[in-house]
């Protein structure tokens, strides 16, 4: 039973990454289908600073963060 239980915290770690990982991959988008990436990160309720497609084969458009003081 033992097992069973550190298997069931295992997967449900490995699910709580996933998910993390996928909300912060959800500011991201193919720089080919957003021909202007730095204003579609300003969009409203974006990102003020904007952003850009990032090198080496530019293909993610990545919006910069905001830095609160």
């Amino acid at each position: 039973m033992a097992g069973a239980a550190t298997l069931l915290s295992v997967v449900c770690k490995i699910l709580v990454i996933a998910l993390a990982s996928s909300a912060l991959l959800s500011s991201k988008g193919k720089c080919t289908d957003i021909p202007d990436c730095d204003n579609w990160c300003k969009s409203p309720g974006g990102y003020p600073k904007g952003g850009r497609c990032v090198p080496p084969l530019y293909q993610f458009c990545c919006c910069i963060e905001r830095s609160d003081p």
